[in-house]
């Protein structure tokens, strides 16, 4: 007797196909990602065929050695967790494009995805002091920080935070880089920093900062100090204890403030949440940027609390696009729909 398939026709066929195209990206490195690596490396002054080069660019993706960047670079040569590694590039690659002003940004904050996250930077601007913002992860933080720190790009310092830069020292390094500025010899970055600091009317803008240190956080209440340096604090809830923990570093914070209301404001008049979508949309998944249906769909994860927000919409966005590119699903709005259900079936 022939084994019959549990599954027949155009349903098995639209659920196989995505899977097919996500287990193949899976394999190699993403071919756009290698040009973009190497596009920012040329820009930069380096060289993908010098080793020393390559290392330079391995330290800010937090690896030891230059071997990881090397396997990506040259074709055939790639091993291990490709998908690990691009994830930790993206983030550097995107965090370097906002500095240096390029990127999809929208140009009205006003209707972006965080207006509280602006007026809470503008508060600290004002008052000179720490002020610690906090939600949910996913919720747009990071992108409102950018926008903000490239308006105001003359006053404004920011770093996004990684695990590997979390170090007062090197969070010191990194400001002087965003500054421009350069240690004389033998002189420590956070010396020069409180030096290029003072008096200067600067703000500094840290996202992901719940990543920081117990002694960073130490330094950073002296630079306040002893500079008067309005300093933006942004990260997840656990923020909030972190500087609460000690009464020390309690006694700085001028400001603490939830950001992620905006997001679950299920008012009609209320358009923040759509401008929210159509950015993401146009930047993740272009093709469907003016599909009502996606919209829709968009609208109902981004408007659900303890959905992650933004970055769900952005997971869903860019497993939708991978599937209208393996060419088996042509609607738009069906290859969302499909794309819930594939991060339902990977979670589970």
């Amino acid at each position: 007797m022939k084994s019959t398939p549990a599954i027949f026709g155009k349903s098995a066929a639209a659920h196989d196909e995505p899977q097919a195209v996500l287990d193949a990206a899976n394999q190699q490195p993403n071919p756009e990602l290698v040009s973009s690596l190497a596009r920012h490396m040329q820009r930069s002054g380096l060289d993908v065929a010098k080793m020393k080069d390559r290392e330079i660019i391995a330290k800010k993706l937090g690896y030891k050695d230059g071997s990881q960047v090397y396997r990506f670079l040259t074709p055939d040569k790639w091993a291990g967790d490709v998908k690990k590694f691009e994830l930790r590039l993206t983030n550097y690659l995107e965090n370097e494009m906002r500095i240096e002003g390029g990127g999809d940004l929208i140009e009205d904050p006003k209707s972006f995805i965080l207006p509280s996250m602006f007026a809470f930077l503008d508060h600290v601007r004002a008052c000179g002091h720490i002020g610690v913002a906090h939600g949910p992860a996913g919720t747009g933080k990071t992108c409102a920080c950018r926008l903000y720190a490239k308006q105001h790009s003359q006053t404004t310092l920011y770093l996004h935070l990684f695990t590997w830069t979390s170090r007062k020292e090197i969070i010191a390094a990194e400001l002087l880089k965003r500054a421009g500025v350069k240690c004389g010899r033998g002189e420590k970055p956070a010396v020069r920093l409180a030096r290029h600091l003072r008096d200067s009317g600067t703000m500094i803008i840290l996202d992901n900062a719940m990543r920081m240190s117990r002694k960073a956080r130490d330094w950073l209440r002296d630079l306040l100090d002893d500079t008067g340096v309005a300093i933006a604090l942004v990260g997840n809830p656990e923020i909030i204890g972190q500087w609460a923990a000690c009464d020390q570093h309690k006694r700085v914070v001028g400001l603490t403030r939830d950001v992620s209301l905006d997001l679950y404001d299920k008012q009609e008049d209320h358009n923040t949440s759509e401008a929210t979508v159509m950015h993401l949309l146009k930047r993740h998944l272009p093709e469907a940027s003016h599909n009502a249906a996606v919209k829709r769909q968009a609208l109902q994860i981004i408007r659900a609390e303890g959905s992650g927000a933004c970055g769900a919409v952005v997971m869903h966005a860019r497993l939708a696009h991978l599937m209208l590119k393996g060419g088996k699903i042509k609607d738009a709005a069906e290859a969302f729909s499909l794309a819930s259900t594939q991060l339902i079936q990977r979670a589970a």
